[in-house]
């Protein structure tokens, strides 16, 4: 029986069908092959042209608006046995009620095609061979949609998937879809969990909104006192001193060696330590608010107390005017080149040297109101005290012992571990390599174990810096120079990677280059488990994501993940490998079976070699979460996540619906 649609979401359901068919049809009344195979994503005309056929109720070659909305409905919300049938008749090209051997190896091929998965020649055959033996169960030549539908009731995952994927993309509101079909959770739960999982950075910022508010309400009291103050003098000295007050927090944040050593104490676990850049980021924006409020609030005052005089002898000829000015430029300057876009250009070079007017502004702002002393005091002394340690620490010189330019844009170094190099799994240093920039630092995960006689990272070519070193790498391979790099080393710092280890279970999400700390968390782990490590290793069970785009990607750690598969005796680890790019729709149903067949039979997987299975597309966060709850109930899980920020929100919020707790690395 078709499942009846929830009746709150009936009028935003259909709406998004509209909007969906306008989008795609273009203005037009239908849709044809063309505007369908861009809608779905695909790279093959013919699967683009046998979807079409199964929404084409008229047989004219177009998509009418009442076919999509009719086809979309059955999509979601129709039998299992109906969305069965809409698979099988992709793969039956002529029609006749039977899959043969040619049609599946056609679509067999043209699924991994669409992946853009290289394999061996022989492989789509290979493939195509064992499902026909499995579903051909009268052994007469060709499968029947009987044995079709048996064979793929036994693959559940890939019968929950095959249809949601072109459902998606031609009606994409993934929320709209969830709520369709999962059942809806209380909004007051909801909102419960949220707020349990991010307590501590939210009494943090209730702690900061008081006490900002706090020295504004005592500055404008004091100034109250005075007789004749003027109120934009009061606004301004209270925004004044909100701005000394801010001042002295922003550096406190980016204070890496204070903040290591107070995660390894018991205060890690109440201060929201994951949380200090972000906090750097919202104090920074406050500095410029606050600092313009002040200079209007003042600037307003002057005026009505010098109605004569102008502006420019204000801004130009006052020392208050001249220094305020300054601090303004400054403000301004490093403000703009924060942003995310800037930070994620090929242009972070910007970012880095326009941040370094950060000397400038804090003595501009001691010339421009002496008072700033006493809130900047300590702060800066705790500053200068980092950046010795840190320059002592950055005399650590290594050697790049060797350098591989991979095929997915990313550069694998090995370095020269120093003595004494104080690293823990999950940390990570700042690098310099003089011969590409002698004084630029970048921040990188170190992707080794502590256990490790060397060091690696992995560097993916982003900005100047990283795709400099990329061709120099590339220059050096080709002529074969056999001179080393040489690198300098600031570190190692703590990340949230590094508590993994006081879990007892754990889900590790990498996306993309987001795997590098848990590399190295992963390898130390199967050593302890092994006994081949003094550290201790409180972990009892690891489900371990890795989420990439394409299949080169996944060449940064296949072969470490594969000497961990075998290493791994005590059966901690739970890998599952995501190919996002990959096609999960009805027209790949075929494949994805035959590949989980492959699986089941203990052969390595076509995309990566591992023994994991790699999945098609992005996880169900909620359902994949809550069944890893509900594995360990009533132990506690913890979740911790390496990646995009837009990925993270949603992890975040279905770690919260299924009672974890959420920890996220930000450099």
């Amino acid at each position: 029986m078709s499942r009846t649609r929830p009746s709150l979401v009936d009028e935003l359901w259909l709406e998004t069908l509209e909007r969906s068919f306008a989008q795609h049809a273009e203005g037009a009344d239908h849709i044809d092959v063309a505007k369908l195979q861009i809608a779905l994503g695909l790279r093959s005309e013919y699967l683009a042209r046998r979807v079409l056929l199964r929404f084409d109720q008229d047989g004219d070659g177009l998509i009418s608006r009442q076919e999509f909305v009719a086809g979309v409905r059955k999509l979601i919300l129709g039998t299992d046995s109906e969305k069965l049938r809409f698979v099988f008749q992709l793969h039956d090209e002529d029609g006749n009620g039977f899959i043969g051997p040619t049609e599946l190896l056609r679509m067999i091929s043209l699924g991994l095609a669409e992946d853009e998965v290289v394999t061996d020649p022989d492989e789509p055959r290979r493939l195509a061979h064992l499902l026909f033996v499995m579903a051909d169960l009268n052994r007469d030549g060709q499968i029947s949609f009987e044995e079709f539908e048996t064979l793929a009731r036994a693959h559940p995952q890939v019968l929950q998937k095959m249809t949601r994927s072109e459902a998606s993309w031609i009606s994409p509101n993934e929320d709209l879809l969830a709520r369709l079909e999962r059942p809806r959770d209380p909004r007051a739960r909801r909102i419960g969990r949220l707020l349990e999982n991010r307590w501590h950075g939210l009494t943090f910022l209730l702690l900061w909104l008081l006490s900002t508010a706090a020295v504004f309400v005592a500055s404008w009291s004091t100034s109250a006192a005075e007789a004749g103050c003027p109120l934009p003098v009061r606004i301004g000295r209270g925004f004044g001193a909100c701005l000394n007050w801010n001042g002295a927090l922003i550096l406190v944040p980016v204070m890496r060696r204070l903040l290591t050593w107070v995660r390894a104490s018991w205060l890690g676990r109440a201060i929201p330590i994951d949380e200090a850049l972000g906090f750097h980021r919202l104090v920074g924006h406050s500095l410029v608010a606050f600092g313009f409020l002040h200079a209007a609030a003042f600037t307003y005052s002057y005026t009505l107390g010098h109605p004569s005089s102008s502006l420019g002898r204000l801004l130009l000829l006052t020392g208050p005017g001249v220094t305020g000015v300054v601090l303004l430029v400054v403000l301004a300057v490093m403000w703009s080149f924060s942003r995310t876009a800037v930070r994620r250009s090929s242009r972070f070079e910007l970012f880095y040297f326009t941040h370094l007017l950060y000397l400038v502004w804090f003595a501009v702002a001691v010339i421009h109101a002496p008072s700033f002393i006493p809130w900047v005091a300590l702060p800066l002394l705790g500053w200068a005290v980092e950046q010795v340690l840190r320059r002592r620490q950055r005399a650590r010189s290594s050697v790049v012992l060797s350098a591989q330019a991979l095929r997915s844009g990313v550069t694998r170094l090995e370095l020269e571990r120093p003595a004494n190099f104080p690293q823990r799994a999950g940390d990570y240093l700042f690098l310099c390599i003089p011969a590409i920039a002698r004084h630029e630092w970048h921040p990188f995960t170190i992707s080794s174990a502590p256990e490790s006689p060397t060091l690696s990272v992995h560097v993916r070519s982003l900005g100047n810096w990283t795709s400099a070193l990329r061709r120099r790498v590339e220059q050096d391979h080709a002529t074969g120079a056999s001179e080393p790099l040489l690198a300098q080393l600031d570190g190692a710092y703590g990340s949230p990677s590094t508590e993994i280890f006081e879990s007892r279970f754990a889900v590790l999400i990498g996306a993309g280059i987001g795997v590098t700390p848990f590399a190295s968390v992963l390898e130390s782990l199967v050593l302890r488990a092994n006994g081949k490590s003094e550290q201790p290793c409180r972990l009892q069970k690891v489900h371990f994501f890795w989420l990439n785009r394409d299949q080169y990607s996944f060449e940064w750690f296949d072969a470490l993940l594969s000497q961990l598969e075998s290493a791994d005796h005590a059966h901690l680890l739970d890998v599952h490998i995501c190919m996002t790019g990959g096609h999960t729709g009805a027209s790949s149903a075929g494949l994805e079976i035959a590949r989980d067949l492959l699986h089941a039979v203990g052969q390595r997987d076509v995309v990566t070699g591992l023994r994991a299975l790699t999945q098609m597309g992005h996880p169900d966060w909620v359902s994949v979460l809550q069944q890893i709850a509900e594995q360990h109930a009533p132990e506690a899980v913890d979740v911790y996540f390496c990646g995009p920020a837009g990925l993270a929100r949603k992890v975040r919020a279905a770690a919260a619906r299924a009672g974890m707790r959420f920890r996220q690395e930000q450099f």
